[in-house]
């Protein structure tokens, strides 16, 4: 059995963009497993993964952390449906993974760290008021946000043109057929979807559309999550 420890904000809403792509990993396996929500400030949950972070998964006995390491075992052990479907494939999901990281989570948490910080559990306020802040030499994250989103949102949709090319000329960035690259950026989507009614995408954009279709993937498992 797979035990899945997911980070968890305010009304249980599941923002962390690491931790949906290992949702849409387990769901591309078709493999069942249990969800433990955690807090900023409870750790001690993934203490026996040496981990501070999240997502953590425990299979059977075997804990594994980081999303990249998380889709690599799960394909080594889970073959079927393959993730990372080639050499070639694990080329691209890691180059998908690193521009995700570095470019459009970059782009994406000014913008949005206003509502974040509104919808994080009461209990962990103080821990994000004290990190992000020290990150962003300000905690006044409502001013912050605002200010971010001026130049911030034409910057972001400037930075999804790779994937807007590739998507206008097929279904998902994988090809006919999603996978680890397509739940990687999907993933980091999921992070504002949860807590922002910031809208980072122009109805007529590509991306648009492919975000739709990975919200419809697994019987629209991303589309029933809460939303801002």
């Amino acid at each position: 059995m797979i035990t899945l420890y997911d980070l968890a904000f305010e009304d249980d809403r599941r923002p962390s963009p690491f931790c949906w792509r290992a949702k849409f990993a387990l769901a591309h396996k078709g493999l069942d497993y249990t969800n433990v929500p955690m807090g900023f400030t409870e750790k001690e949950k993934i203490a026996f993964a040496d981990s501070k972070t999240v997502p953590v998964i425990k299979d059977g006995e075997k804990p594994v952390k980081d999303s990249w390491a998380i889709a690599v075992h799960l394909d080594e052990m889970y073959p079927e449906k393959l993730l990372l479907k080639s050499e070639v494939g694990r080329a691209f999901a890691r180059f998908i993974n690193g521009w995700t990281d570095v470019v459009i989570n970059g782009a994406i948490f000014p913008m949005v760290i206003g509502d974040l910080y509104d919808r994080v559990r009461p209990e962990d306020k103080g821990y994000i008021a004290e990190s992000r802040g020290a990150r962003l030499g300000t905690r006044d994250f409502t001013s912050f946000q605002a200010a971010a989103r001026e130049k911030g949102l034409p910057a972001f949709r400037a930075a999804l043109e790779p994937a807007r090319r590739a998507l206008r000329e097929q279904m998902f960035l994988s090809g006919a057929e999603p996978a680890y690259p397509d739940y990687i950026l999907a993933g980091t989507f999921m992070w504002p979807r949860t807590v922002s009614p910031l809208e980072l995408l122009e109805a007529d954009d590509p991306v648009h559309a492919w975000r739709e279709r990975m919200l419809d993937l697994f019987d629209g498992m991303a589309r029933k999550a809460k939303v801002a």
